[in-house]
């Protein structure tokens, strides 16, 4: 019985059919465990933060059963807050169909929210949008736009994708070097995956755990196991943050600068 739970307990059957555990795992997962419930009363009180750290627990199985469906209605309630970053995963979710039925449309409409706000893998990606007229009629001014102001935030994918388009006064959507993110090779639909599977932590999620009162090591192994990388404005918003996120966290995320 145990080996099938292994994942959810850390234990599993020896070649002698005795139960065996890794108490590294298994203390892990009760530490995911109970951050997703705390996270999780806090959510369903209304809290936008606690919503989308919530959606991408479920997106990614952490503390819970992985589920799309469950993570896209808690990036919905906090996307329908006004919450920048939820609006951008679920519009990442209407871009791959996890959780939802695929719509082009509806993709557009929640990275235009996003975008709008400043974030920038939504310009970046509204603006791939606009560039080969995937949700939208293609439009070569608003994807200049939109590319450019997130290549002024440092996005290395929206400066790759305005040197194509200006040269060649469009981008090839099968080609997926014109449709990556960090400009190093990962290609919009893996994008999409990213955003709405094993999501980056961002900094608005973690002053929510901080707050929450998620340990820091709990947190620095989240910035670790998702590849988090974070901007001088982040590591600001967290230094200035109340209540304060722990010293040992702000010094993971400047470890980690984009």
């Amino acid at each position: 019985m145990c080996a099938g739970v292994m994942l959810a307990t850390g234990c599993a059957i020896d070649e002698h059919g005795a139960m065996v555990i890794d108490p590294n795992r298994f203390i892990k997962n009760i530490s995911d465990t109970y951050q997703a419930q705390t996270i999780k009363q806090e959510a369903e009180r209304g809290d936008a933060g606690a919503q989308l750290v919530l959606g991408s627990y479920y997106a990614s199985g952490r503390g819970v059963p992985r589920d799309f469906v469950e993570a896209a209605k808690w990036y919905r309630l906090s996307a329908e807050q006004g919450n920048a970053t939820a609006q951008y995963r679920l519009g990442a979710c209407y871009a791959s169909g996890k959780g939802v039925e695929p719509d082009p449309a509806e993709t557009v409409k929640w990275f235009s929210l996003s975008a709008e706000q400043g974030y920038m893998p939504a310009q970046f990606r509204l603006g791939l949008c606009y560039a080969v007229g995937r949700g939208t009629a293609p439009d070569r001014a608003e994807a200049a736009k939109w590319l450019h102001k997130a290549a002024d935030q440092g996005s290395l994918g929206a400066q790759n994708a305005l040197r194509r388009l200006e040269s060649n006064g469009e981008l090839d959507a099968n080609q997926p070097e014109n449709l990556t993110e960090s400009g190093t090779g990962k290609a919009t639909a893996e994008a999409s995956d990213s955003a709405t599977q094993n999501p980056p932590l961002t900094v608005d999620e973690i002053k929510t755990l901080s707050s929450s009162g998620v340990k820091a090591e709990a947190v620095i192994a989240q910035i670790k196991e998702t590849n988090s990388k974070f901007s001088s404005q982040d590591l600001a918003s967290a230094q200035q943050a109340k209540p304060a996120v722990d010293p040992e966290v702000i010094k993971c995320m400047a470890a980690n600068l984009r």
